[in-house]
């Protein structure tokens, strides 16, 4: 006779001690009503589109949790909003956080037990739903043609703020030669603003380019990294020869976890 599950009848069940940085992460990706939630031996993805021109994806591997558990592949739908709305139920109380989801057509629960009182705690069930699979946009970034940077995320940040606000959109050069990591922004009445990174900058980590890469992005899209973008250490940038863009951030936790968030955005088509 098989031993029954600690876990019962839930097939998910993760636990991690400092909601902070999940809860930013989730916060990262709310540009949209629904997400999809897959969770897997390789640990929880929540991904979010916006019609077919950009997407974001969480991604929590086991070792981020202090407790996983996961039993087959399991996936389903959920409203972002009401999420990020649980996790914020005690505001910037340090919490711990448990999740657990039993099968299709269930809830998933989510558990929040605040360290400054031991006596409180709150659950809530958020409705699931089904959803289609997310485009994967992977497969078209590991050609040999991928340009590859790895920048330290707080200097991007700062690169990304100062950049011009009423810009409409957003132009990245990726090049082996000069000017090797270029931002530029077009704005109302085509205003220019630019800003070049060499790649024996102090921010640069990794510099990878075999090719000359130049694509225009809407400025809406590219802003939408900024949350993720103040909390994350570091950011790899790829692009292949058509201007697909993946922002890669690495968000690290109080316990020196490390969760990420990828975004996937499309290039505008070039109308030169």
């Amino acid at each position: 006779m098989d031993n029954p599950s600690p876990y019962g009848d839930y097939k998910f069940v993760g636990r991690v001690d400092h909601v902070k940085i999940f809860n930013q992460a989730i916060k990262s990706i709310c540009f949209n009503d629904y997400g999809m939630l897959h969770v897997s031996d390789d640990g929880l993805r929540i991904t979010v589109e916006q019609g077919k021109s950009i997407q974001a994806t969480l991604f929590m591997p086991p070792a981020a949790f202090k407790e996983f558990y996961v039993q087959d592949f399991q996936s389903f739908g959920l409203k972002m909003n009401v999420l990020s709305e649980c996790l914020n139920l005690f505001g910037s109380a340090d919490c711990s956080l448990r999740i657990m989801y039993c099968d299709q057509g269930s809830p998933l629960k989510i558990i929040l037990y605040p360290y400054d009182d031991e006596d409180v705690s709150t659950e809530c069930a958020i409705q699931t739903m089904d959803c289609e699979e997310p485009i994967d946009y992977d497969l078209e970034l590991k050609g040999p043609d991928l340009n590859v940077i790895f920048v330290r995320g707080s200097n991007l940040s700062k690169v990304f703020h100062e950049l011009e606000k009423s810009a409409e959109e957003f132009e990245f050069i990726t090049s082996p030669d000069r000017p090797h990591f270029k931002i530029t922004t077009v704005g109302i009445m085509q205003a220019v603003f630019s800003v070049e990174v060499a790649k024996t900058s102090p921010m640069m980590m990794m510099f990878n380019c075999k090719n000359t890469v130049k694509a225009r992005y809407k400025s809406h899209h590219i802003r939408l990294t900024n949350k993720a973008m103040q909390s994350a250490t570091k950011v790899a940038i790829k692009t292949n020869s058509i201007g697909l863009l993946e922002l890669h951030l690495v968000m690290q936790g109080d316990g020196q976890e490390e969760i990420f968030v990828q975004f996937y955005i499309i290039p505008l088509l070039n109308t030169e």
